[in-house]
């Protein structure tokens, strides 16, 4: 039996549910899991007993970002009361979890980072590079390969990503899985093709240049069956407002819960990712599970796992590329519903909770 420290957020909630599934997994395997939940909130500890394994469940002492002094002790006691063999980190906790287990472990413990956002869409948002910037950059470096053992990309293109920024070459591939949710399609009518962008509002996810190419789509085919649904907050809202108004064939919702993601993916034709860096994109597990095919950027680690006019159409994320893929959307829209099966059984085939643990497992093992 091994001692697992995850450091995460406990939750089924969007991708943090690989973490919540492996816990379990590790721990009906036999093993004992302490797990470090940043999201939910755990303000007294939390223990779930197994046949043999148990998942003990705590949260860090800081609510908002475990960064402190005080973050550091608790954790240093939590490390010399359980002495994990393997740390895994995910965000901001592995910071401190992984480079303390490594202090005070000497070296023993084996740890592993997640890398889930491209350096170079990081550099994209920020739109130029400050001296913070930089020394967050160096600092990475450093941590990366003084602390870590394995570094856990969830795409090729993560994988080529951390090569070319940090020189890092420990690392493999793994890709997020999502918890099937899914339980029926529903009927969608045809008299408009309705395709939705899910996601943040910022300048790496490439929305601004959606609605220019669908602005520029419409004004050459003025009768389009086409609607654009767009959903989500983020740096770049009040452009997107501006660049929708008085358009009716745009709807613009905002944030929506996460409760109604499922529906809102689920009630299109398409989902699409327009995204001119992306490391993976949940959204695009999340639209394959509702059985929704994708239109998505070749610059999105997910492409890589999907077939072109198979679950998805791919394209580049500039204007020119994108206005030639709604007109062959719609020329094509008769194998949307045979698109959506293949999306589905794509989903089933590599992006399942239990293909995840697995193979993580035997990685870990």
């Amino acid at each position: 039996m091994k001692t697992i420290l995850i450091s995460h957020n406990f939750s089924e909630i969007s991708f943090s549910s690989m973490s919540y599934s492996l816990a379990h997994h590790l721990a009906d395997l036999g093993h004992k899991v302490i797990f470090i939940s940043h999201k939910p909130y755990f303000s007294k500890n939390l223990t779930i007993k197994k046949t043999e394994g148990s998942i003990i469940i705590y949260s860090w002492p800081t609510e908002k970002r475990p960064t402190t002094l005080k973050d550091f002790f608790w954790f240093s006691k939590l490390y010399l009361q359980y002495k994990p063999d393997i740390v895994i980190g995910h965000f901001v906790g592995s910071n401190i979890s992984v480079s303390m287990s490594k202090l005070l472990s000497l070296g023993r413990v084996n740890t592993y980072v997640y890398y889930h956002t491209l350096s170079k869409q990081l550099l994209l948002d920020e739109k130029k590079t400050s001296l913070k910037q930089k020394v967050k950059f160096i600092r990475k470096k450093i941590f990366y390969k003084f602390f870590c053992d394995i570094i856990v990309c969830p795409s090729e293109l993560a994988k080529k990503d951390l090569k070319l920024f940090h020189n890092v070459d420990k690392a493999i591939v793994l890709l997020n899985p999502m918890i099937d949710r899914f339980e029926n399609k529903k009927n969608i009518e045809n008299d408009f093709i309705i395709i939705s962008y899910l996601g943040r509002l910022d300048n790496s996810k490439g929305v601004v240049d959606l609605i220019k190419a669908y602005l520029l789509y419409k004004k050459e085919f003025r009768h389009s069956k086409i609607i654009l649904k767009i959903a989500g907050t983020g740096a770049q809202e009040n452009e997107i407002k501006e660049l929708s108004k008085n358009n009716s064939s745009i709807e613009y919702f905002g944030g929506i819960s996460y409760d109604k993601i499922d529906d809102y993916l689920n009630e299109c034709h398409f989902s699409i990712i327009p995204s001119k860096f992306d490391a993976f994109n949940v959204v695009g597990v999340e639209s394959l599970m509702n059985q929704t095919p994708l239109l998505i950027s070749n610059e999105v680690g997910l492409a890589d796992y999907l077939t072109d006019g198979k679950e998805c159409f791919k394209f580049d994320p500039n204007i020119d590329s994108m206005v030639s893929l709604f007109s062959r959307v719609e020329n094509n829209i008769d194998y949307q519903v045979s698109m959506g099966f293949d999306a589905r059984k794509t989903f089933l085939k590599k992006f399942s909770i239990s293909t995840y643990c697995n193979k993580f497992s035997d990685v870990l093992l």
